[in-house]
């Protein structure tokens, strides 16, 4: 699955993308990072034969960009091959700090996420889903340990793909871990105004442009509620809600674990993103091993295989069955967790 399309060609991938918007840095300034005449050009030296349609887009922050710089000494091809091996390693590096279990039952969990279709779609696509893993496992990892604006510092390199935790900071400042939300809420402010600095009023002015066309792309929010709703002001109005359900159960589980908030976190923020692909599901892993740190009853524990069956399918079946697991496992991770009652000793 990974190795195939990569092998018919290394560059049809969506790292591609960000490494032309290094590219534009480098050459051309980056006030010129969102210009669409230079993407095309650059991507029609890349890629001759390719078309330059509505999904060959650079629209992610400018730190996407920023963050390949260094790689343009190899070319396009080789950032993607070292791109792929630091997705790998960070995806081992969060199945090691995140994964529940011990021994083997614990490999599993490694070889399960490696299995699985939208972290293979991920992978393929040289997407940045495992780095931002890494982040949000390594976020609550720190957190864990007593060190919780290191934590939220650490989450703010979610910038290079943000919609895959966008909800995680708030929910965590709804269950009063306030000193996250304000490492993350700094070091994405610094990024933040340093990125509008960086490309000016031009390179904001074709952001926006490109992002208002992003909107209309109908494959941007297949895998978001709008398939069951439409694309219109309905499927906004419950994403908002699904994003109230998720705070709210932020606030319920304040004195449950850190393990249970972010995973609340994590599968808010799949319900509620408006932009969403099958490969984003990739962060769901983490989610995963989190909620199974947490005492479950066991129904709610098997109930992660609508979700994972759902992810492995999701194109023959649509996305509706991981849809409603998602509902499903959202509701019951907002209640608070009972506590599992322990066998009194005579």
């Amino acid at each position: 699955m990974i190795a195939v399309p990569l092998r018919r060609e290394i560059l049809d991938n969506d790292l591609t993308l960000a490494y032309i918007g290094a590219r534009i840095g480098i050459e051309h300034g980056w006030s010129h990072l969102y210009s669409l005449s230079l993407q095309h050009q650059l991507f029609t030296q890349l890629r001759p034969e390719a078309p330059f349609n509505d999904g060959e887009r650079f629209i992610s922050p400018p730190p996407s960009a920023w963050v390949l710089v260094p790689l343009t000494v190899i070319g396009a091809a080789g950032t993607v091959y070292v791109w792929l091996a630091a997705s790998v390693a960070a995806l081992v590096a969060a199945w090691w700090i995140a994964a529940p279990g011990s021994g083997r039952a614990r490999i599993l969990w490694l070889i399960a996420a490696l299995a699985w279709y939208p972290v293979q779609y991920s992978l393929s696509l040289a997407q940045p889903g495992a780095i931002v893993l890494l982040a949000a496992m390594a976020c609550w990892k720190l957190a864990g340990m007593g060190k919780p604006y290191l934590a939220g510092a650490v989450l703010g390199a979610s910038v290079l793909k943000p919609q895959l935790t966008l909800a995680v900071p708030l929910v965590l400042l709804a269950a009063g871990r306030w000193r996250i939300f304000a490492g993350w809420a700094v070091t994405v402010g610094v990024l933040a105004a340093v990125s509008a600095l960086v490309i000016g009023q031009q390179g904001l002015t074709d952001y926006r442009a490109l992002l208002s066309d992003a909107e209309r792309v109908a494959n941007n929010r297949y895998f978001t509620p709008a398939y069951i709703l439409g694309p219109g002001a309905l499927s906004y109005a419950v994403q908002a809600v699904v994003a109230v359900i998720g705070v709210a159960g932020g606030y319920l589980n304040r004195r449950s674990s850190l393990a249970r908030i972010f995973a609340l976190g994590l599968v808010t923020t799949t319900l509620a993103a408006t932009y969403w692909h099958l490969q984003d599901y990739a962060i769901l892993a983490g989610a995963a091993w989190l909620f199974w740190r947490d005492e479950a009853p066991a129904w709610r524990r098997w109930w992660l295989l609508v979700v994972a069956i759902g992810g492995e399918l999701a194109w023959p079946l649509s996305p509706l069955p991981i849809l409603i697991g998602l509902a499903v496992w959202l509701g019951y991770l907002a209640l608070p967790q009972n506590p599992v009652p322990r066998p009194v000793r005579a």
